[in-house]
């Protein structure tokens, strides 16, 4: 097989390929052969069918198939030989015919791809003289207060109150359908609990806080809550069935019959003994020492985000890339077809915008040798299955190899999870060699700048 590459710019190639007939004229014989061998059409032996009718049936997709073979594989030789490195993948070029393969004549064949070539990039922005911001974020002594008020929530306790409602609280409410003023004779009745917080109108929930459990007030029942929905209402507020239709008016009068309060836990040596089953807290003083440290932690792993996401700006705007435009839009609309040419114009600068990074960081990722190993993949993979299983109260003692095995089993997962380790280990690599320069900053103020982040990645 002949092949030839004509270079059009840095960006741009054309490969011709030669498929002669030698190249696959006796494997197409063999391959026949095997047909004719397995064969067994009407009016003929196993084995005896004529090697015409065989041909006649079997001989394009057969031909086809060897021919496909050996382009791939010498085009990917090809292209792995002499170290050219491809964006997206070699597409036919646009005066490329379809070819009618004969399977009665041997001939020769040409083929010609286009292939957009990937630059070579010298990333700059990763010295000692490139400095970049971590924030710390102040752990003040208001969101160590509001944390020891959450972990205090959860572990109270409910109880029930008579002479006032809150706005935390909640309400067990009896409803009955109101014809005017009045409750409808034979009018539907149903009840259901609803949370203070969650009466959508202001002055319907200022209204039921000056009340007491039971106190009546009226509603409409389909907009008592915020963000609610007609078939919400009726499966939890009116119980029916979903299949269930009757008509029932939408104003009712509601009866507080309970008001359920959470009431916070003490702190005591219960408190601390669930709070913090460590057991190496056993006052206030070292509760808030605790929860600092957790805080400070938390935004660590935010900040942490934060600062590669701001290097990876720095690297976009430091480092110029310049990408074959025309082949890549020719490439997407081939490879999405079901993509119209104004949808890929609307994409296109976003799917730039990401090809671009993940050149400059496969660039990184070859000058810093940065190598995920086998044994790597497995522990990252685990640990955030761990971290899973513990989110919802389970793993603990769980053997949890199988599934391990079948994730990494996944192609597709693999490869993303390969990706996230690859990504965290040229983070490390990068703050390693620039200067990193702490920032001390309010959390009102880390909100601000992630926000202006996230604006400025969306534009």
């Amino acid at each position: 097989m002949k092949i030839t590459r004509k270079d059009h710019d840095d960006l741009n190639a054309t490969i011709t390929l030669v498929v002669e007939k030698d190249d696959y004229s006796s494997q197409f014989k063999d391959e026949l052969k095997k047909n004719k061998n397995k064969a067994h059409l009407k009016g003929f032996r196993k084995g005896k069918t004529p090697m015409s009718a065989i041909k006649k049936m079997y001989g394009k997709p057969i031909l086809a198939e060897i021919i496909n073979k050996q382009i791939d594989e010498k085009l990917f030789g090809y292209l792995k030989d002499e170290n050219i490195d491809i964006l997206g993948s070699p597409i036919p070029t646009e005066d490329q015919e379809m070819v009618d393969f004969d399977v009665n004549d041997m001939l020769d064949y040409t083929f010609a791809f286009d292939i957009g070539k990937s630059p070579v990039i010298d990333v700059t922005g990763v010295k000692s003289e490139d400095s970049y911001s971590q924030y710390k974020i102040q752990v003040d002594e208001k969101l160590i207060d509001d944390e020891i008020e959450m972990m205090r929530k959860r572990l109270g306790e409910n109880k029930d109150v008579k002479d006032s409602i809150e706005e935390d609280d909640i309400l067990t409410i009896k409803a009955f359908e109101l014809d005017g003023d009045k409750r409808k004779d034979k009018g539907w009745e149903t009840g259901f609990t609803v949370m203070v917080n969650q009466i959508a109108d202001e002055d319907l929930k200022k209204e039921v806080l000056s009340k007491k459990m039971n106190d009546k007030f009226t509603f409409n029942i389909y907009e008592l809550e915020k963000d609610s929905t007609p078939e919400r209402v009726k499966k939890y507020l009116l119980n029916l069935d979903e299949e269930e239709e009757k008509e029932i008016g939408e104003h009712f009068e509601g009866v507080i019959e309970n008001v359920s309060r959470r009431f916070l836990a003490d702190l005591d040596e219960a408190f601390f003994e669930k709070a913090f089953p460590e057991g190496d807290v056993k006052d206030e003083a070292a509760a808030r020492e605790k929860v600092s440290e957790s805080i400070s932690k938390f935004y660590e792993q935010q900040t942490k985000s934060v600062l590669f996401r701001e290097v990876m700006e720095e690297l976009m705007e430091k480092n110029e890339v310049t990408v074959p435009d025309a082949f890549l839009k020719r490439w997407l609309a081939l490879t999405n077809q079901n993509a119209t040419a104004e949808d890929i114009e609307n994409e296109y600068e976003a799917f730039t915008k990401n090809l671009k990074w993940s050149m400059i960081k496969n660039s990184l990722v070859k000058k810093y040798n940065l190598v995920v190993e086998p044994d790597e993949l497995r522990a990252f993979v685990k640990k955030k299955i761990s971290g899973y299983m513990q989110q919802y109260g389970g793993g603990a003692g769980m053997d949890l190899d199988p599934i391990v095995d079948q994730m990494l089993s996944n192609r597709e997962a693999i490869e993303k999870e390969y990706a996230e380790i690859e990504a965290e280990k040229l983070f490390e690599q990068i703050i390693t060699e620039v200067t990193i320069v702490e920032n001390e900053v309010t959390q009102d103020e880390f909100r601000e700048i992630v926000q202006q982040l996230n604006e400025k990645q969306n534009q």
